[in-house]
């Protein structure tokens, strides 16, 4: 189709009856013609010519300066925007290798198997004889497994199946791993968090073993833009690397803009993001325009694509969702179809936020803030072929962030993307994967410089709780089966509940250790894959969650009664009047019962708190906390009975803007207000990461405490409810069900603590 001119799009909307929200704010970006570059020495006649029949004549010119890093055996890291070439930056490099020698070896690491599969393809393009491609996954029937190991030169694999597929059987990979030149780790940004801290030790063992066999590989590393794209890949893999991150390839012009949902007088509420997005996935789709509607949760997927469809009739079968929990067959199948064409909107998850190949997009609608810069840019990157005009929309939602962005557009803009951040000395995780590495190879002293210098102490703690043994100097693990098996790397606890369909008698999933009690107590309403199930009963001595497929009209909410004990201090300072403080704690919850809140109009919710008979869960972790001195509480002019309200208030709004400083979503965080703590003496606002050890998250946002406090007051003074909303103070997580509340007073609380008027 031709190129559309979004501005007139836009303004029709913002004119139209048909679509009831506000246009906020609009921002042209013009266009940017390719930087080209050159090699020397250029590429082998064969792989230029390969490339040139995919369409390649020249590379950009970060893709040259990435390309004679790695030639030069330098470990790189290639930071740039969606659709930038960045995959062509690794496998020039791994392609010429192959052509000089093909006994030569590379393997690529991806976090999900679709990202995996899709490269697959791209690769397998190149038609170079001299590579034989394959992906490594539990998808790969048994059976062809060793075809892979013996034939295969170029593997492609995930985290999860290194750790507990190849490395654990580095026996039958012996061949490949002593041959092995390159190790890519691409979209390294998905690798944050606990699932980040997991993979930094999977990598860690990887090194170690390649050493083992004789080999030193260069690592290269591919990434959207963050903020710490250097210190993120030096702590994934734990080894300096050399730093690419301009963009020099050619972008059409693109308009993006920000869209408000209309208030609701009766209800001080907003219009659903969901019904607004909707409406504007429609008129696109009617028009032709090729369309990815983005949301937050497998739900507002699935309910845009179903509202969609019902209201295009015969057309809908030009439209589809995309998510995860798809079979991989629906999976390529909707993607193909998207490539070719032949679907002109798609809603998805962040599923399709990383690289798969989706060919050109018109325009891209995101369903709410996805929680930081650098996933904004991600998906607004999605829309944009190289010479057409381009739309982006934010529709907002109306909790206290996206909020904060419709009155603050710059900061939108403008704002550096946050860090990303692992944390692979976490105690819990590096004892897990020390017991790994010793089933794999004896620990010794060679090992210091791949572990760092926790490995000893940690080497200890695990002599004397009978996981390793030590003999002649050396660390043996002292189990019989390979430790790597049963425990996920994508959570902090090995123990996890099986959750049982009583209905078919088979299981349908699984929930982590620390979350079964919230999410999965008796009585609690649990969703998966797009299906309601109540649950039954949770059998904790059996690890397993027994529910039954049910229609209800209701959700649940759990009460928790929370203490967090202080386990040191590491940093301290003020933030104003307040003490600032970061250091380790010990968190207890308690989930005490749970309430049913009713989804119909009119239909209330049941005040009454069913009581639970569950044990507490306890865990040690990060933290950061301001201490409040009662001359600030004075000065604010909250007395005893505000206090609570105005500190819970306070905390909550904190943990919303959290994001705006470090890569984080809501479940990675929680917090505790208190108007006396006994440890430190005074009213305490904390806010800790919600992981066994931690994974990175407090001490980034620790310096930017002043930063975060005038952050919360700023979305506190432009919500403009009285009481208090999901806009601004309320958390959809709150494990007292938000009480008590005071917005004002946490407004109060905070000028007064950074020294303002009023």
């Amino acid at each position: 189709m031709a190129s559309t001119d979004f501005r007139d799009l836009v303004s029709g909307w913002e004119k139209s009856d048909r679509f009831p929200g506000d246009l906020v704010h609009a921002r042209i970006f013009p266009a940017r013609p390719p930087r080209f570059g050159d090699l020397d020495p250029p590429l082998d006649p064969t792989l230029a010519e390969r490339l040139a029949g995919k369409g390649i004549e020249r590379l950009y010119g970060h893709q040259a300066r990435a390309i004679h890093s790695i030639r030069g055996g330098t470990h790189t890291v290639v930071a740039s925007g969606t659709a930038s070439g960045k995959t062509l930056c690794y496998q020039v490099p791994i392609a010429e290798r192959a052509l000089e020698d093909r006994t030569s070896t590379a393997l690529l690491i991806f976090p999900t198997k679709a990202l995996a599969q899709d490269q697959l393809g791209s690769i397998q393009a190149l038609s170079l004889p001299e590579m034989t491609v394959s992906a490594y996954d539990g998808d790969l029937p048994r059976e062809q497994r060793s075809r892979v190991r013996r034939r295969a030169n170029v593997v492609l694999t995930n985290p999860d199946m290194l750790h507990y597929g190849i490395l654990p059987n580095h026996g039958l990979w012996k061949d490949f791993l002593s041959r092995l030149g390159h190790v890519v780790v691409d979209e390294m940004h998905y690798l944050r968090g606990m699932f980040g801290s997991h993979t930094a030790n999977v990598i860690r063992r990887l090194r170690r073993l390649a050493a083992h066999y004789g080999a030193d590989p260069t690592f290269v590393l591919t990434s959207a833009t963050i903020g710490n794209p250097v210190d993120l890949a030096e702590r994934l893999c734990g080894v300096e690397v050399s730093l690419v991150d301009s963009d020099d390839s050619a972008a059409g012009e693109r308009m993006v803009a920000i869209w408000n949902p209309p208030l609701n007088e009766e209800s001080s509420g907003r219009r659903s993001s969901i019904a607004e997005t909707t409406d504007l996935y429609v008129d696109l789709v009617r028009r032709g325009i090729h369309t990815i509607a983005f949301g937050r949760s497998r739900r507002a997927t699935e309910l845009i694509h179903v509202n969609a469809a019902r209201r295009l009739g015969a057309a809908a079968d030009r439209i589809s969702p995309y998510r995860a929990g798809y079979t991989a067959r629906d999976r390529r199948d909707i993607e193909a179809r998207l490539f070719s064409g032949e679907l002109v909107g798609i809603s998805a998850t962040n599923a399709l936020e990383l690289g798969v190949d989706i060919g050109g997009l018109d325009a891209a609608l995101l369903c709410t803030f996805p929680g930081t810069i650098s996933s904004f840019r991600q998906q607004a990157g999605r829309a944009g072929r190289e010479e057409d005009m381009a739309l982006v929309v934010l529709v907002a939602g109306e909790d206290a962030l996206d909020q904060y962005f419709v009155h603050h557009p710059d900061e939108l803009f403008g704002r550096a993307p946050e860090a990303a951040v692992v944390n692979p000395a976490n105690p819990n995780v590096m004892d897990y994967h020390l017991s790994c590495a010793a089933h794999e190879l004896p620990l010794g002293r060679r090992d210091g410089p791949v572990f760092g210098d926790d490995l000893w102490e940690s080497g200890a703690r695990l002599v004397g709780e009978g996981e390793l043994r030590l003999e002649d100097g050396r660390l043996l693990w002292a189990g019989r089966r390979s430790p790597a098996h049963g425990r996920s790397i994508r959570s902090s606890d090995a123990r996890s509940f099986s959750i049982y369909d009583v209905g078919t008698r088979r299981v349908i999933g699984e929930v982590d250790w620390d979350r079964a009690f919230s999410d999965a107590h008796e009585g609690a309403v649990y969703l998966h894959q797009g299906r309601t199930y109540l649950v039954e009963e949770l059998d904790v001595a059996g690890l397993e969650v027994r529910a039954r497929s049910a229609r209800v009209d209701y959700y649940t909410e759990p009460h928790v009664q929370k203490a967090l004990d202080v386990l040191g201090v590491s940093e301290q300072g003020r933030v104003g009047a307040m003490g600032s403080f970061l250091g380790p704690v010990r968190v207890s919850a308690h989930v005490l019962g749970y309430r049913r809140k009713y989804r119909m109009r009119g239909g209330g919710n049941d005040r009454r708190t069913i009581p639970l008979d569950l044990p507490p869960t306890q865990i040690e972790t990060e933290a950061f906390w301001f201490t409040v001195p009662a001359h600030v509480l004075d000065r604010a002019g909250i007395d005893r009975r505000e206090a609570p309200g105005a500190l819970h208030a306070a905390e909550h709004t904190m943990i919303a803007m959290l994001p705006l400083f470090a890569i984080c979503d809501r479940s990675d965080i929680g917090g505790l207000s208190i108007t006396h703590h006994p440890q430190t003496g005074e009213a305490t606002i904390f806010i800790h990461e919600g992981y066994r050890g931690g994974s990175g998250i407090a001490p980034v946002a620790y310096p930017a405490g002043e930063e975060l406090v005038m952050a919360t007051v700023a979305a506190l003074a432009r919500c403009r409810c009285i009481s208090g909303c999901p806009s601004c103070v309320q958390s959809p997580k709150c494990g007292n069900f938000n009480e008590p509340l005071s917005k004002g007073g946490a407004r109060r609380l905070l000028r007064a603590a950074l020294n303002a008027v009023g």
